[in-house]
């Protein structure tokens, strides 16, 4: 074999090699993402997901391979339609996002998500890589924080009609006071003194 064509196929391994490594990296990565990352066709049909993707839905991969998102009933119908237009946007070349999403898991218990999608090619052909992250806690801390200022605004406002009424009440004593005042001191012009009590 010529030193040349020896050349050119040690290239080629090494090629490989880094390709293979390159694979590798790229599946850990997919796998061990903490957000829930799924491929899909542009009709809606599950190509692949990793682990946090199985975690959020309930469902093992190879339940949801091949069905389609609208049928599955990973999502409530009312959200279809939503998705959908996510789907025709990713067609048209677009990505979507965040957008919110109720996913119901397969036990039935809802989970709140943020969704990012995007067109990619794979092989000449589109599909959709969509980015699910996990907004459960996030929105009950966001109801408790609303439900904490409702309630921290009314005790302000009944704050103040108390310190209103308070400080009113103050004002006509100060008032009354004063005006006792000016009523004595007429009478004492005029000679007449009140019996203080004793």
């Amino acid at each position: 074999m010529s030193e040349k064509k020896e050349k050119g196929l040690g290239e080629w391994k090494k090629a490989e090699k880094e390709l293979r490594s390159s694979e590798e990296r790229f599946r850990v990565l997919f796998e061990y993402a903490p957000d829930g990352i799924y491929l899909m066709d542009l009709r809606g049909n599950f190509i692949d997901g990793n682990k946090a993707a199985e975690e959020l839905v309930g469902y093992r991969r190879g339940e949801l391979i091949g069905k389609n998102m609208a049928k599955v009933g990973v999502l409530p119908k009312s959200q279809i339609p939503k998705a959908l237009a996510n789907l025709t946007k990713n067609a048209m070349g677009r990505p979507t996002g965040p957008d919110h999403f109720t996913l119901i898991r397969k036990d039935g218990i809802r989970v709140e998500v943020e969704i990012r999608t995007y067109p990619v090619k794979i092989k000449d052909k589109t599909l959709v890589l969509g980015i699910a992250r996990d907004i459960t806690e996030r929105k009950k801390a966001e109801e408790m924080l609303k439900k904490s200022k409702k309630e921290l605004e009314k005790k302000v406002y009944d704050l103040e009609r108390f310190s209103k009424a308070g400080v009113g009440r103050e004002l006509r004593m100060v008032e009354l006071k004063n005006r006792v005042k000016e009523l004595e001191s007429l009478l004492k012009k005029h000679g007449i003194e009140l019996e203080e009590d004793k």
